[in-house]
């Protein structure tokens, strides 16, 4: 086996944990039981020893992967010289706490003959330990992670040292089922009770949407993405599903995404409330207070699914990383950084709640004062910025302007309840972080609002200037710091996220989510035919699944990143919801 394109993957999940799977029928890369798990299978990050699950027929002539209507059901499909099969993959979704998780295989051949391969190779602890397989009469048991695993298989397995294979010749209509199960025994008949179970929940999830205009195929397929990446118990969405996809073939810029951020906060509820889908909404953003009240009163950047904020980064050395891409990264150091701008998008999205209707309590509103409190006193501190860069810290022009959306949303927020605050000291520092940001962030040499404070170097976060509406869209300086930004940072449809020195080695690819700020910011200009070519370009980008990476080689197309990434679908959405009501207006 070797390596496959990042997205020539399909995603499965059961809001707990997901797991990947290539156009060759080999799952290769699923954390058990919970997203922030150990992986089981992990070879992505290595071919040789991560250790795959892999089922298909021999000799395939041509393959194709797509998901069964608006589900997460993976259907895989095979077509060999005999005959034609194909190979259903997924997760059964828990929507709370559970003990138990299963993971569901069924080939069937649809037409004439085929002759198919198993080859289950569990390697648990990211393949840092080999699973004991043990024989039973209907497949096979063994331990991992702290759990007991049983894999139930409607045909015999051979145990060959730590790997189970089997041979199978199915005719048209016969099929070949496997469940893997922890938390409770496998058995080969709850596998149709477990696909209706499955089907019926993603179709009525899908169904409380409520976006039925351009693009809907795509904005669903988003939300259902969005959906899988959410860890129901806390209802945490994370950042991707994986982690060390690197960010440039053979670089080593290389991160553990399986967390969420605070940041994401405001576009996350926008996109979630765009289309529909309160429940998750309001899951996500009482996750997002809860988890500050538990770190004194002042938020960390980011957090495990679990609400800890202690991530500690580790580099797994044993691991090649996918394509040769060292190191292999779990935890992420970034999370003891500091991050101004958090407090920006988490005000935002409070005041997003609030417009939807969702009351804030007096014990979230104590959180948000508090942290207002903490930027009046801090704003003018440089800091890491959005981009988490490893260098010095800096005054990014960013995390000043976020500062300001934190005051201004918190003042409308409590002058809306009449609920007490420093009024004098919240609105004297308003004002001055606004002063401030017009004086020091703007570059007459660079015609254009620029990364920090000093220098004229250009970046694609000034793009979301009139989107926070610091500036109106028809301010000059605005026009002016977009077509710039298009000029030195674009890449056709593809925007990266800056140029300068971050502190690290190697190339990263154009950044999907600024390249969807672009199309907005276009918009709110008045450019609605541009934006919408540029949308449509970048829809392109997505894989034949409807999944969008992290980034993009503008030169091949090749997806690079974590995959799937929520930002980039939390982009799709906005800019598709924002494009579609500018064309009614």
């Amino acid at each position: 086996m070797s390596y496959t394109p990042i997205n020539d993957h399909g995603l499965i999940g059961d809001l707990h944990t997901a797991g990947l799977v290539n156009k060759d029928g080999a799952l290769v890369w699923l954390p058990w039981p919970r997203f922030d798990s150990p992986s089981l299978f992990t070879a992505i990050l290595d071919h040789r020893q991560g250790g795959v699950w892999r089922i298909a027929p021999v000799a395939t002539r041509t393959t194709a992967q797509c998901y069964q209507g608006e589900t997460a059901v993976l259907v895989t499909t095979f077509e060999t010289d005999s005959g034609r099969a194909e190979l259903h993959d997924w997760m059964s979704p828990w929507e709370g706490p559970t003990s138990e998780h299963d993971l569901c295989r069924v080939l069937r051949c649809v037409a004439g003959t085929i002759e198919a391969d198993c080859v289950f190779a569990p390697r648990p602890d990211y393949a840092q330990s080999a699973a004991a397989l043990q024989l039973m009469s209907d497949g096979i048991t063994f331990s991992a992670h702290g759990e007991t695993f049983t894999l139930a298989c409607s045909h015999p397995l051979r145990v060959e040292g730590n790997n189970a294979t089997l041979r199978v010749i199915l005719q048209a209509g016969e099929e070949l089922r496997l469940i893997l199960r922890s938390g409770a025994p496998a058995r080969l008949d709850d596998f149709d009770r477990e696909r209706e179970l499955t089907m019926a929940f993603w179709q009525a999830w899908v169904a409380k949407g409520c976006y039925d205009g351009p693009w809907a195929i795509e904005v669903r397929r988003s939300a259902i993405t969005l959906k899988l990446l959410t860890y129901a118990p806390s209802g945490a969405i994370l950042a991707a599903p994986t982690t060390s996809l690197p960010e440039w073939i053979g670089g080593a810029r290389n991160w553990d995404y399986r967390f969420t951020w605070l940041r994401d906060a405001s576009l996350t509820l926008n996109a979630l409330y765009r289309v529909g889908y309160r429940d998750e909404a309001r899951a996500f953003f009482a996750g997002s207070a809860s988890r500050a009240a538990v770190t004194a009163r002042r938020s960390k950047l980011m957090y495990g699914i679990d609400g800890r904020a202690e991530l500690t980064e580790e580099t797994l050395a044993h691991l090649e990383g996918y394509m040769g891409s060292r190191p292999v990264r779990i935890g992420n150091g970034a999370y003891d950084q500091r991050q101004l701008d958090v407090y920006g998008g988490v005000l935002d999205a409070a005041w997003r709640y609030e417009r939807e209707g969702e009351l804030l309590e007096a014990w979230q509103w104590e959180i948000l004062r508090h942290e207002i409190d903490y930027v009046c006193a801090h704003w003018h501190e440089p800091d890491h910025g959005i981009w988490e860069v490893r260098g010095a810290k800096a005054h990014f022009t960013f995390s000043k302007l976020m500062c300001w959306v934190a005051l201004d949303r918190g003042i409308l927020l409590a002058d809306a309840h009449g609920w007490a605050y420093d009024r004098d000291r919240w609105h004297a520092a308003r004002d001055t972080i606004r002063a401030d940001l017009l004086a020091h962030g703007w570059s007459e040499t660079a015609k254009a609002f620029t990364q920090r404070y000093g220098s004229d170097e250009l970046d694609a976060s000034m793009l979301v200037l009139p989107i926070v509406g610091f500036l109106p869209a028809d301010d000059p300086r605005v026009a002016s710091t977009v077509e710039r930004i298009d000029a030195a940072l674009g890449a056709g449809p593809l925007i990266y996220r800056y140029r300068s020195d971050d502190g690290l080695q190697g190339e990263e690819g154009a950044f999907l989510l600024c390249s969807f700020w672009m199309v907005d910011a276009l918009i709110l200009l008045g450019r609605l035919d541009e934006a919408e070519q540029r949308f449509e370009a970048l829809l392109g980008y997505a894989s034949a699944h409807g999944l969008l990476s992290e980034e993009a080689d503008p030169a091949t197309g090749t997806a690079l990143g974590n995959y799937p990434q929520a930002f980039s679908h939390i982009g799709l959405i906005n800019s598709a919801v924002r494009l579609a009501r500018a064309r009614q207006a």
